[in-house]
């Protein structure tokens, strides 16, 4: 029994299973998968999708990422910024029953017959019940520091809100009020 062929021929009868005989009367696909360097490819949509628990933890993933970025655009604690070049910046102080507000410009390098005049709209809110108190000044700024004070009684008011306009450009600072 030892001496008869191990594989499908001519004339003889088939006696014994023989992979390689059998692999290559497979088609292609079977082939490539039996070769030692064959490594099928998932792509990463896919792999991330195959199955109820990690199309799940996709999902919950693409949430927690959208809820980050969309609390970066709508964050509301913007209190400085630049106009024309020139740095602005909000700060406010809570003493005594009031709120103190100054707006701040920076010092910047213009020539000496340099002037900006500026429209200063200093905004206290309370969003809790709707009210409001608005003052405006108007100022020239000149190239040196220059600061805008307003004053607010402090009890009501949550949100502070400036905009400084000048030559068709505006810029909006906002700060939360934490008492």
């Amino acid at each position: 029994m030892n001496n008869q062929p191990d594989s499908w021929s001519e004339g003889s009868s088939y006696l014994r299973y023989d992979r390689s005989e059998r692999l290559k009367r497979a088609p292609e696909a079977v082939q490539q998968m039996y070769e030692p360097d064959y490594i099928k490819k998932i792509s990463l949509l896919k792999s991330l999708t195959a199955t109820r628990s990690s199309r799940s933890m996709l999902f919950a993933i693409i949430a927690v990422f959208a809820l980050t970025f969309l609390s970066f655009l709508l964050k509301t604690g913007r209190q400085s910024g630049k106009i024309e070049g020139v740095p602005v910046k909000l700060d406010y102080l809570t003493q005594q029953n009031y709120l103190y507000v100054n707006i701040s410009f920076g010092a910047t390098k213009q020539s000496d017959d340099y002037a900006l005049p500026l429209l200063v709209r200093i905004t206290a809110i309370n969003r809790d019940t709707d009210e409001k108190e608005t003052k405006t000044i108007e100022v020239i700024y000149i190239g040196s520091a220059l600061s805008v004070p307003a004053q607010f009684p402090a009890h009501t008011y949550k949100q502070l809100e400036a905009v400084v306009l000048t030559d068709g450009k505006a810029i909006s600072l906002r700060s939360s009020i934490k008492k």
